[in-house]
């Protein structure tokens, strides 16, 4: 298997910690594969999951981000294809709930948050999955997708305790624990196929390596990135504003470069830019002058269409810097051949102020630096402002360790929610289950488990208390026996099961059922301001200028409000934070052009349908807590979800069950009397191409039939 698959994808011989973990899977062992970006660990995985499928059993490949599923998916489907008797490549990475049709796949691309969905329904076909690759295992010490991936290894460990785990991690300080943990071989290595040349710039000189000195014209990130043309570099700073910023800056300088068929070239990405969007706004505009002058921005405020087509002008070479914020160098694969990192601290909420990057995020982003097959090697600058810096980069960066992994599964949200998934899923019946499950994890195994024994407690306490679980033999008293607490039977309500199933927060199930036991009777705002108070959704920072506006619309709203204002001045806060949030959705589906939301929210495209998507997981959600706790509400839940999802007033939802209509289409439509799918059908072709966004070919389709004289002329 092995060989046909090297022979496929063209590679003559494994680099030496491929070699070594290619033994180990032959073994059968698990393995955690330690070593920098690009030293070929995807090959190692995809050897993995082949194997298991040879012998009959199934694979499930763990990534971070869903854009990294998709890519996984292309590539397995098409070494499959050819390799492995059309072994069938499934993705899951949507709806938390839905687990039909996945039995029938050989290997399943997911992320960790579906996969831990997956197991909290106990599909049968689990105990075949013989290996799990997870990339990027490192993120286990991120404290927020962390404990999820976490829980997942453990419980997939608990379902089939044969099972292959394939770690595959940059490298670690403490790669041995975590390879202990898992019981798994460790490959480490700092092998790169490409050498990694590092250089640190002070004004306009670039120093390599301690021992070679380079002039450039201008000062600092501009003077770098030039002297790199025509290569592609990559440029990382702090902030979506500076990326923004910075992006401009490098336009004005390299668009004066470029040829006039690179100009012609660029301008098919700004085409596709235009043309692809239901809305075009501001940031389309912006975009399109950047490209077209051979540069772009890159962050999470820009759309899943925005990114891609940027993402493509990069890979295709046309784009030749891209600034980003440092969430890229985790995410989808953009290699370049010089990495740029201007800023080296980063706002901290809990300290209220910069810190210095971890090493390990540094590591991450210089890793993106020379493509193998491409360049020679690569070339990552760090910018400093001093001598003084520069020692300290060199000390901190280049000869320190990059940081450990250690487990977040000890904070009370992760234990909340892991805690009741745990429950529901019958993994754990007895409070000894739970301490044996927790000593298995990362957690356990780093000795954190005695040590927050009582905010286990707290969290057990709160999942009674709110009727998420039920607690048999509990003793109350001064004095309880030292093993009491062990035999105590722990069992799921089915408010807690439906709540488990359907991946949301455990707080989040309880505000959703206080608004629904509400006196308030529901209705669209309420429901909204609703699913923005639950911790699953991240809402509008209220800046001070805006406190007196939103304090306001409290006052003329406040009776429509499914949840009371606190008195407490700091909740008040967040209170006014959920209800700005929930004002935009109200917006949204009241079809408020997206330029104006922009501007009235100060917000972007990218978060825009961030919560939108959010808030439709959470109404989705609200409605089927709503068949257990007020029934008659579920109907106006499951409208005001699919008016979220695609941004419309109630009048066009029957319009939007038609095949490519948006939001802008069928309001379109509607304004021009088509109000229902029949009146649609019925209508020439001619009449509806005039309309605005639909033209002459979706017409066609629209009405199921061409225009007759149309049909007379093509005959002609």
């Amino acid at each position: 298997m092995l060989d046909q698959l090297l022979d496929y994808l063209n590679i003559k011989e494994l680099y030496p910690p491929q070699k070594e973990a290619m033994q180990a899977i032959e073994r059968n062992e698990s393995l955690l594969m330690s070593v920098p970006t690009a030293a070929g660990k995807t090959v190692v995985a995809y050897n993995a999951l082949m194997k298991a499928v040879n012998e009959g059993k199934k694979g499930i490949f763990l990534v971070p981000l869903r854009a990294l599923a998709w890519e996984k998916v292309n590539e397995l489907r098409d070494i499959c294809k050819n390799i492995l008797n059309g072994a069938k490549i499934g993705v899951s990475v949507g709806d938390f709930d839905k687990i039909r049709g996945l039995s029938k796949y050989d290997i399943i691309v997911a992320t960790s948050e579906r996969a831990d969905s997956l197991i909290r329904h106990n599909p049968a076909w689990l105990t075949e999955v013989g290996c799990l690759v997870s990339d990027e295992i490192h993120l286990i010490n991120d404290s927020n997708r962390g404990p999820t991936l976490e829980v997942t290894l453990s419980k997939f460990r608990e379902i089939n305790p044969d099972i292959q785990i394939i770690g595959l991690s940059a490298t670690v300080s403490n790669s041995r624990q975590v390879a202990d943990w898992l019981e798994a071989t460790l490959v480490e290595s700092d092998f790169r196929p490409v050498p990694l040349k590092k250089g640190i710039c002070i004004a306009n000189e670039i120093e390599w390596d301690g021992d070679e000195f380079k002039k450039i014209d201008i000062d600092g990130t501009e003077g770098i990135a030039l002297d790199n043309l025509p290569d592609q570099c990559l440029v990382f700073v702090n902030t979506r504003r500076s990326a923004e910023a910075q992006a401009k800056r490098l336009g004005m300088l390299i668009g004066k470069r470029l040829k006039n068929e690179e100009i012609e070239k660029l301008k098919e990405y700004t085409n596709e830019l235009k043309t692809g969007a239901d809305e075009v706004t501001s940031v389309d505009s912006n975009l399109t002058k950047l490209i077209e002058r051979g540069v772009a921005y890159h962050h999470a405020g820009l759309t899943n269409r925005q990114r891609q087509i940027i993402e493509k002008g990069f890979r295709e070479k046309k784009i030749k810097a891209l600034c980003a914020t440092p969430t890229l160098a985790a995410g989808v694969n953009l290699p370049a051949k010089r990495v740029i990192i201007r800023d080296l601290t980063r706002w901290d909420s809990s300290f209220q102020s910069n810190q210095p990057l971890p090493v390990l995020e540094i590591q991450q982003m210089l890793g993106r630096a020379g493509r193998p097959g491409f360049d020679v090697d690569g070339e990552g600058v760090l910018i400093a402002k001093n001598e003084e810096q520069k020692a300290q980069i060199i000390e901190t960066y280049f000869e320190g360790e990059t940081e450990p992994v250690l487990s977040r599964l000890g904070s009370e949200p992760a234990l909340r929610t892991h805690l009741l998934s745990l429950i529901s899923s019958g993994t754990i019946s007895t409070t000894e289950e739970m301490h044996s499950f927790l000593k298995k994890t990362l957690f356990g195994a780093q000795g954190e488990l005695w040590r927050t024994q009582h905010r286990i407690n707290k969290v057990l306490n709160f999942l009674e208390e709110e009727g998420l679980i039920e607690i048999e033999g509990k003793i109350d008293g001064e004095f309880i026996p030292a093993n009491a607490p062990l035999k105590e039977k722990l069992k799921a309500t089915p408010f807690g099961r439906k709540v488990s199933q359907l991946y949301i927060d455990p707080l989040s199930g309880v505000i959703i059922r206080k608004s629904l036991e509400s006196e308030v009777p529901a209705n669209p705002l309420g429901l909204l301001h609703t699913i923005t108070r639950t911790p699953d959704i991240y809402s509008l920072y209220v800046r001070k200028n805006e406190m007196e506006t939103y304090l306001t619309h409290l006052m003329q709203m406040e009776a429509d409000l499914m949840l009371p204002p606190p008195v407490e001045h700091t909740e008040l806060e967040f209170y006014l934070w959920d209800l700005k949030t929930a004002l935009l959705l109200m917006d949204w589906v009241e079809e408020t052009p997206e330029e104006h939301l922009m501007k009235r929210y100060s917000t972007t495209p990218g978060d825009i349908r961030a919560k939108v998507e959010t808030a439709g997981w959470i109404l989705y959600s609200m409605s089927e807590l709503s068949e257990l706790i007020s029934p008659n509400t579920t109907k106006m839940v499951a409208e005001l979800e699919i008016r979220i999802s695609n941004g419309v007033r109630k009048e066009l939802l029957p319009l939007l069950e038609i095949d490519s209509i948006g939001r802008v289409r069928a309001r379109s439509l509607f304004n021009a009397g088509f109000t229902s799918q029949s009146s649609i059908r019925d209508a020439k072709p001619s009449d509806l191409s005039e309309i605005p966004g639909i033209g002459k070919k979706l017409a066609e389709k629209l009405a199921g039939k061409k225009d007759p004289q149309q049909m007379r002329f093509e005959l002609a």
